[in-house]
């Protein structure tokens, strides 16, 4: 049970916004719809929300959700500045006629759920960025969603508010049960809240899976860029034996490429070091809060690790252990 988009495309004149988007969302899941900006993701919301119409292809709603189940929140909040806090919370059910007493319980729950108690009569000007963001969540909520949309919604906060909705928004849905679209372009964000993630690019889906799958073993590297944080070392392969400029490591290779190759390593690779392994070069190892950043050199590429256990000094040689098979990609 839940939404279906399929072979969907859009156009607008001449120039091609989507093509052939085929994917599902399932019942309690978040899909986070990740991808730099112009890609597209905000029209496809616009689409599944029914805001914009569909030429080609289609999206199908099955189970308990539909249409008029499905609540598109924007990245700006569209608040009524002329309505307060209670009444942009009662504008939705308003308009789909629920009776003044069914509106009057849904809102002190839906008020005391989203700690806004004390500000029911507050315009959005006399609110914080993140009051307005519960506002817009809670007008969305009290209508009983099934799926929530939402585009960009914590683009306009700042880092810890950012940080403290994202565990907000993963409460509201253990709590309300409900399916989730989330666009962004922030990649922690993705990481953070999304069971799977949608990596769009050039208008096509480029990869969907868990966010671990997509990190450390991106489809492209279109998708490897797009994540970001990422070593390439350019080498030959044959078969699963990888080999550059004194380096030489076995790999995943599921393009089956035979000959010049990139070698993919993402910075958070899982790396212990020891008396035996890929050998390195220290070049400089520098404490952070996630843990020590170290520049290692492997044959002639110069690469960036956060996820090293092992002291690392400077100017020293080192062998390191990658805890998962890494993988090649074409060049």
């Amino acid at each position: 049970m839940g939404l279906s988009v399929k072979n969907v495309q859009l156009d607008y004149g001449k120039k091609e916004i989507l093509r052939e988007m085929s994917f599902d969302v399932q019942d309690g899941e978040t899909l986070a719809l990740f991808g730099p900006s112009g890609v597209g993701k905000t029209s496809l919301l616009k689409l599944i929300a029914g805001i914009q119409p569909i030429t080609h292809g289609r999206i199908d709603f099955t189970g308990d959700f539909s249409q008029a189940s499905t609540v598109l929140v924007f990245q700006d909040y569209w608040l009524f500045p002329h309505m307060n806090v209670y009444d942009n919370i009662d504008f939705g059910l308003k308009a789909r006629k629920f009776s003044k007493t069914d509106r009057q319980q849904k809102i002190k729950k839906i008020i005391d759920a989203f700690d806004l108690t004390g500000l029911e009569q507050h315009f959005p000007d006399q609110l914080s960025g993140g009051q307005k963001q519960r506002v817009a969540l809670a007008r969305a909520i009290v209508l009983e969603p099934k799926l929530l949309l939402l585009d960009e919604p914590f683009a306009n906060l700042d880092g810890y508010l950012r940080v403290s909705m994202r565990k907000y928004l993963r409460h509201l849905q253990e709590t309300y049960r409900f399916s989730t679209i989330l666009v962004t372009h922030d990649r922690d964000e993705a990481f953070q809240l999304a069971d799977r993630m949608l990596v769009l690019s050039e208008g096509a889906i480029q990869q969907v899976g868990k966010p671990k799958e997509i990190y450390f073993y991106p489809a492209n590297r279109k998708v490897a860029e797009a994540i970001g944080e990422t070593n390439f070392i350019a080498g030959t392969v044959s078969d699963r034996l990888f080999r550059a400029k004194d380096l030489e490591i076995i790999v995943q290779n599921p393009a089956q490429i035979n000959g010049e190759a990139l070698l993919f390593i993402p910075c958070g690779t899982e790396i212990t070091t020891g008396e035996s392994g890929v050998l390195g070069f220290i070049e400089s190892s520098e404490w952070s809060p996630n843990g020590q950043r170290a520049q290692i050199r492997l044959g002639e590429a110069s690469c960036t690790f956060t996820n090293v256990t092992g002291k690392l000094v400077a100017g020293e040689k080192v062998s390191l252990l990658f805890n998962q098979t890494l993988q090649v990609m074409e060049c």
